[in-house]
């Protein structure tokens, strides 16, 4: 892979999480292994890029109060030894199946952004927290995101609002937290074990952060629920193609 072609990649991610805060980091293991890379190494180079990211978010929101660490401390008290476990799990798992689960994990994020429930909101009668599903839902929820190399802010955002009751920002600014924190023994399993190509996360590093800002400042004119949709739809495509084209290379 040459540096220019991780470099667009990166410039991708950064732009389609900025744009639409939806599924962008998830795009650089498809995108990483459709160009050669192989698969361990495609899952979890783009890891460590979320770490930063998590980190400023987390000191934007919490200057405005809208972390729940009541929601937080818990997840990550479950979730440290469900994602170790998870990230060292992938030794024992063939390359083909951690690309087709990536590939069935992007179809879900396509259907939940096509599906409109990104905009929930909690009615009035429902605003008590409902933390006692939170051991079970960090387990196995962070478990899948060490197996993935995944942040976790794609399912835990839907998770705080679906299942524990915050409103969509609350639950945006909260994930961020928590993967801030997972992301740490997250990042050094997986680099551990030989799975990070850290060549590949310096170049994916120079396009996502530039981009993400500008693909922010894109969405105060463009985003809009249609067009968060029409990327949903793009996601699943993409997952059907890059599933496809796993079974087939196996």
């Amino acid at each position: 892979m040459t540096w220019w072609l991780t470099f667009l990649v990166g410039c991708g991610i950064g732009l389609c999480a900025g744009l639409f805060g939806l599924g962008g980091s998830s795009l650089g293991t498809p995108l990483l292994r459709l160009m050669g890379m192989p698969p361990l190494l495609a899952l979890a180079s783009p890891l460590p890029l979320t770490l930063p990211s998590a980190l400023g978010g987390v000191v934007t929101f919490q200057k405005r109060g809208m972390i729940c660490w009541r929601v937080v401390l818990p997840t990550v008290a479950w979730g440290i030894p469900a994602v170790a476990l998870g990230a060292w799990t992938t030794k024992l798992v063939p390359g083909v199946v951690l690309m087709l689960l990536t590939a069935v994990f992007i179809f879900g994020i396509g259907l939940y952004g096509l599906s409109g429930l990104r905009g929930f909101l909690p009615s009035e009668g429902a605003k008590q927290l409902h933390l006692g599903r939170i051991p079970v839902g960090s387990l196995v929820l962070n478990f899948l995101n060490g197996v993935l190399a995944n942040g976790g802010g794609l399912v835990l955002v839907p998770f705080y609002q679906l299942a524990v009751g915050l409103d969509l920002r609350s639950a945006l600014a909260s994930s961020l937290a928590s993967v801030a924190m997972l992301a740490i023994p997250e990042i050094w399993v997986h680099a551990s074990l030989g799975n990070i190509d850290w060549g590949t996360t310096f170049w994916l590093a120079l396009g996502v952060f530039p981009c993400t800002v500008l693909g922010g400042k894109l969405a105060l004119r463009l985003s809009t629920p249609w067009l968060t949709r029409l990327y949903g739809g793009f996601l699943v495509v993409l997952a059907l193609y890059f599933g496809m084209r796993e079974i087939l290379r196996f």
